[in-house]
């Protein structure tokens, strides 16, 4: 079965050698016991190595069932230790961070068996040698004997032809000693069992034939034998390698062992992706209102249409551009800067033009009875603290990006009270937008040259001032004073409130009511109402002055449907075949704009995550050095995988498995405490820094400076996996390249 041919074995250290064995020529037959005998030191335990495939001869040759070993590569080493030979270790050898089931079980593993029948075997061969009530104890919960025991059934789990027991009873008294070789003698009846051991009465006692050495040589056999054998040159079949769920849970016992390296370790390695996931919760935060900023105007339903002045009236044009049934809503948007007049009366042709935004107390019956159309609940000022809008006017107090019914637009803004900041000269009854061209005065008195027609930052700073700190709504402030105010834009006429008692510092006004425009303005000119309020208010309307060939045309302002936004485009195409002029209310640079900023905060992200991957490299090289300190701790571990049939790949698998399951736990980690984190730096941010965030980054919501993007967690957990698995390479190569003599001889 085993023929052992001049068998030299030297060990060289530098230039000095150490002849071990010297022409051993041996002949093994299957049924055998043998008892290998000799002092320490004159190659017993060498001579098993080489017999098991741990060791090889420096010259000569062995034969096993007609193979020559002589040019095995390392697969064909590896199947013969894990399907022909089983060790019984005079240390046991045994995993200390395993279960003894898991213990038995992981030689059948090694060779691609499930976690169901490996387990299997193990249970029927532990129960075989009296072990059925520790299956899921440690070796260190075990005496000397039980751990034996369990290292005989791991030798047979697999059952081998050979069975190779290196001083079996060495650490074990005499009682147990003689309960260990029963039990090799009972399981190796059909097999051949050879015992190394330096104990003559256990060879007397239990083996079938005593071969002794001395210095290297064979000194006697009590049984020589020798026969010739027909070499085979056929190569051994490539086993099934480790299953890498299998490589996982061998890898979780172990770090069950050692939970709080583990824990230290993952935290560490979880520190830089934190990092990175907060960076990223930052610049997705700013990219995502950017973002939404950009989808609403480029998806933005307002469009302008022109129609030529000369074709048709603007009422007329109104209704054909709202019977095209493409709009929620039409409205009249003069281009043109504006003039004040006085005394309009009801003959003007401006009155077709003029509009209205804010309103206080109605000062009289007829004013009263325009405001025949309040949403929902609403209703009219009936005291100076309170005021009332128009529902275009009521749609700038909303600062949303979605389109809202004008009941929903009621119910947010009905009965919320603005805080009025009277110190200053100028009192403005509403601004828009800072940014816009409003007009401001206190000191009307019919001369259009005393009327500011834009922005003045001396004049107006204390205003803009008051109105930051004090009004919710910022872009579009509330200002309500004791004196005539008169605002517009581009697009709307603004009428007078006025109050007949003054309004002192700090006043609350609230919101009691919105009206529709549309059916105000119609109410607005009646004969009735003009003769009654015309001769008393001045007015804005559109100047005629400096006019160009589009201002030829009258330019309507219309809002989309819902449902026809999506095909801005065609309706657009349609309404130009129809003769109309139609424009996008967008600002032409804004791709531009909103490429350069997206690129510029790409940048941003990047420089800042550079930063951090400096924490990332820390943490990996710290799970580099962890992981190399357990190679060298486990040496004895890794030479016992070796010894029972795992490959290099087996080994690094294994590692690889450790290295998968502490970037999974670094993943959750870093998860956790983003997630923490972001909340708590939330709230601090919005309880410190709340107005640096709304004067620089107007877009982004304050509350939510940071905002994870939880699709892209995924992504924390692959890369921290991914780079415990990397940082593990180095490690698991090394640990996968040790011999298994060299390893087993090491602690």
């Amino acid at each position: 079965m085993i023929k052992l041919n001049e068998i030299h074995k030297v060990y060289t250290q530098g230039k000095v050698g150490f002849h071990a064995l010297k022409d051993i020529n041996l002949f093994f037959k299957k049924d055998e016991t043998i008892a290998i005998l000799g002092p320490s030191g004159c190659g017993k335990t060498t001579l098993l190595n080489i017999l098991g495939g741990l060791d090889t001869p420096t010259t000569g040759d062995m034969v096993i069932d007609s193979k020559l070993t002589t040019n095995f590569t390392e697969s064909e080493w590896d199947y013969f230790r894990n399907h022909r030979i089983g060790f019984v270790f005079q240390q046991y050898n045994l995993i200390e961070h395993l279960p003894i089931v898991e213990n038995v079980a992981i030689s059948v593993k090694l060779s691609g068996v499930s976690h169901k029948d490996s387990h299997k075997r193990a249970i029927e061969l532990l129960t075989k040698v009296g072990l059925k009530d520790h299956l899921q104890k440690l070796p260190n919960q075990l005496s000397g004997g039980e751990r034996q025991r369990v290292a005989i059934a791991r030798a047979l789990i697999n059952n081998p032809d050979i069975i190779l027991a290196d001083e079996p009873t060495g650490a074990l008294d005499k009682k147990t000693g003689n309960e260990v070789m029963d039990l090799i003698k009972e399981v190796g009846k059909d097999k051949l069992v050879i015992i190394v051991t330096h104990n003559k009465k256990v060879a007397n006692k239990y083996a079938t034939r005593i071969i002794e050495l001395e210095d290297g040589r064979v000194k006697s056999d009590t049984s020589p034998k020798d026969e010739k054998v027909k070499i085979i040159l056929k190569r051994e079949k490539n086993r099934k390698k480790l299953k890498f769920k299998e490589a996982i849970r061998l890898a979780y016992y172990n770090i069950k062992g050692k939970k709080w390296r583990t824990f230290l370790v993952s935290l560490g390695l979880s520190v830089g992706i934190v990092g990175l996931i907060l960076i990223d919760a930052l610049f997705n935060s700013i990219r995502t209102g950017l973002e939404q900023q950009t989808a609403v105007i480029q998806n933005n339903p307002d469009i302008y249409i022109m129609a030529d002045d000369e074709s048709t009236t603007i009422d007329l044009a109104l209704t054909a551009i709202e019977n095209t049934n493409y709009f929620k809503e039409v409205f009249f948007a003069p281009r043109q800067d504006f003039q004040i007049v006085k005394n309009i009366t009801k003959d003007s042709n401006l009155l077709s033009n003029v509009g209205t935004n804010v309103i206080g107390t109605p000062q009289s019956t007829e004013i009263k009875s325009v405001f025949t159309n309040i949403l929902g609940d609403g209703r009219l000022p009936n005291s100076d603290n309170e005021f009332a809008l128009p529902l275009d006017t009521a749609k700038k107090l909303i600062n949303s990006n979605i389109y809202l019914s004008n009941d929903e637009i009621w119910e947010l803004l009905k009965n919320n009270i603005y805080l009025i900041h009277t110190d200053f000269e100028y009192s403005v009854a509403y601004i828009p937008s800072i940014e816009t061209n409003c007009i401001y005065t206190s000191m009307w008195d019919g001369d259009t040259n005393n009327l500011p027609l834009e922005y003045n930052e001396t004049e107006l700073g204390t205003i803009t001032e008051n109105l930051n700190a004090l009004s919710p709504y910022r872009s579009t402030p509330i200002v309500v004073g004791d004196k005539n105010v008169f605002c517009g834009d581009y697009s709307e006429i603004y009428w007078e409130i006025d109050y007949d008692t003054p309004v002192g510092e700090g006043t609350e006004f609230k919101l009691v009511g919105i009206f529709d425009n549309k059916l105000f303005k119609e109410a607005l000119f009646s004969e009735d109402t003009i003769n009654s309020i015309g001769s008393k208010n001045s007015y804005i309307y559109p100047s005629s002055e400096e006019t160009n060939p589009i201002d030829e045309f009258y330019r309507y302002r219309a809002f989309l449907k819902n449902d026809n936004v999506s095909n801005k485009t065609d309706i657009m195409r349609s309404l130009e075949e129809r003769g109309y002029i139609v424009r996008e209310n967008v600002d032409f640079g804004l791709d531009l704009f909103s490429g350069i900023t997206n690129l510029f905060i790409y940048i941003l992200q990047f420089i800042f995550s550079s930063i951090t991957l400096i924490a990332v490299v820390t943490g990996s090289l710290m799970l580099l050095l962890i992981l190399y300190i357990g190679v060298v701790e486990r040496r004895r571990e890794i030479g016992l995988i070796r010894s029972m049939g795992g490959s290099r790949s087996d080994v690094r698998l294994i590692y690889t498995g450790e290295t998968t399951l502490i970037g999974l736990i670094a993943g959750f980690l870093s998860i956790l405490i983003s997630l923490v984190l972001v909340v708590i730096l939330n709230i601090y941010i919005y309880n410190n820094y709340q107005e640096l965030v709304l004067r620089y980054l107007p877009f982004v919501d304050p509350k939510k400076v940071l905002s994870i993007n939880y699709a892209k967690l995924i992504y924390a957990i692959i890369g921290s996996i991914l780079l415990a698995i990397v940082s593990g390479l180095i490690p698991s190569i090394i640990a996968g390249k040790k011999k298994p003599i060299e390893a087993l001889r090491n602690e």
